[in-house]
């Protein structure tokens, strides 16, 4: 059951990473459309500068998981992989352990914001009315699912096997 649960976590991370991919292209697409639309027609948008900075939310939050699933994300290891192996482990442990702690504090307080923002309709401040919770949904998910992928590495830790993973490095960023 927990395999086919990330399975599920590990597709749909595959889908909102083409998300992020999409929103950059968008963001190209748009700001390109918009120096020309501004300079060379005199005729500047009104929805190009707020669409781009939703999606520029898009593909910092979308992308996050992907980059947590694949430790691709920026990490200052010098300290953990020039300790002893038994206590590196545990320091890399307790640094995730750390991360999944925040990554929950943070998902909590942002569902609740963005359950505001749903009953409230609340929208951006901007030309074009661009409901807030869009934004604030895709940094709940992207903190969550970055947790979720803490809490899978901080478990892989205590498996017996994880040396013999041909991804393993001696830690997990």
């Amino acid at each position: 059951m927990l395999t086919l649960l990330a399975r599920i976590h590990d597709g749909v991370t595959r889908l909102t990473f083409w998300g992020a991919m999409a929103s950059v292209f968008y963001l190209t697409a748009v700001t390109a459309f918009e120096v020309v639309a501004r300079y060379f027609f005199r005729a500047p948008t009104d929805w190009a500068p707020d669409t781009s900075a939703v999606a520029f939310a898009f593909i910092a939050f979308l992308a996050a998981p992907e980059l947590s699933r694949s430790s691709g994300h920026a990490a200052m290891t010098f300290v953990v992989e020039t300790a002893h192996p038994s206590i590196s482990v545990w320091m890399q442990r307790f640094s995730l352990l750390l991360a999944v702690l925040v990554c929950a504090m943070l998902v909590w307080f942002g569902g609740i914001e963005t359950s505001r923002q749903i009953v409230n309709n609340i929208s951006m401040i901007a030309a074009t009315r661009i409901p807030k919770w869009i934004v604030t949904g895709a940094i709940v998910y992207g903190i969550a699912s970055s947790g979720f992928y803490f809490l899978r590495h901080l478990l892989a830790t205590f498996l017996p096997s994880h040396k013999d993973d041909p991804k393993w490095s001696g830690t997990y960023s």
